[in-house]
């Protein structure tokens, strides 16, 4: 394999206009659990910003044109139409973030094979799905679970933190996970992960190349209290709002 990969679709940017931050696009199969959660990843540093794909194409030609929304054909359709959309520079980073459980293998290798021709463009899996990305936040390994499909991992999580799963009482042991994964995972050069392994740790490893030690500090100390008082602020609103109705 080249290691050099062809690059998608770009556009040539003047030397005044090229960014001072780096783009992660990232194509998910979740409709709200993955992109609350990738979205945080801007808070870490200026020098990221991030694009949920789901949350930037709405086009009712490709909406229609597949019946089943979460397919890995839909997501790769899906970020083909906002890499069409949106353009991106060399720089810029693609990455599909997906799960193992319900999908045929070969549809799987299929978006592989597609992306390693293409510059730049990353596929992460998780084995069984991306709960066991988010399990490793809170535990070292699954020593202590007999969780095993999605739903198991799905209600353990939600059981993590009084009132359910929130993103933002995960975020802060991201490094953690990272090194959870990182440990656990049994082949590095496959990209298929094996069960109970998630590939989810290397988008984490490429975005920490662009945040600082104190940049991630004062993520956690400043940015992150601020965003779980606002969130408060909204529950109670949204509480006094449905009282009133």
């Amino acid at each position: 394999m080249n290691s050099r990969k062809k690059r998608g679709y770009s556009r040539e940017l003047p030397q005044e206009l090229v960014r001072d931050y780096r783009l992660f696009a990232i194509a998910c199969e979740g409709g709200k659990r993955e992109p609350d959660y990738f979205k945080l990843f801007e808070h870490f540093s200026t020098r990221v910003k991030v694009d949920v794909i789901e949350k930037k194409v709405l086009d009712e030609e490709l909406f229609h044109k597949h019946e089943t929304k979460s397919s890995p054909k839909w997501v790769l359709d899906r970020a083909i139409h906002y890499v069409e959309q949106e353009g991106l520079i060399d720089e810029d980073e693609l990455w599909f973030v997906m799960d193992i459980d319900k999908w045929e293998i070969s549809q799987l290798h299929e978006i592989i094979q597609y992306c390693n021709e293409k510059e730049n463009w990353n596929v992460v899996l998780s084995n069984p799905c991306f709960e066991v990305w988010l399990y490793l936040h809170k535990k070292d390994n699954f020593d202590s679970t007999e969780s095993k499909k999605c739903d198991e991992f799905k209600f353990e999580i939600s059981e993590f933190d009084k009132g359910g799963y929130n993103p933002l009482n995960f975020i802060y042991e991201i490094r953690t996970a990272y090194e959870n994964a990182k440990k656990l995972d049994s082949d590095s050069n496959n990209q298929m992960p094996k069960l109970l392994e998630t590939k989810v740790y290397l988008l984490t490893e490429s975005i920490f190349k662009f945040v600082s030690e104190k940049q991630f500090e004062d993520f956690l100390n400043i940015k992150l209290p601020k965003l779980i008082s606002e969130q408060r602020k909204g529950l109670k609103k949204s509480k006094v709002r449905v009282a009133l109705k």
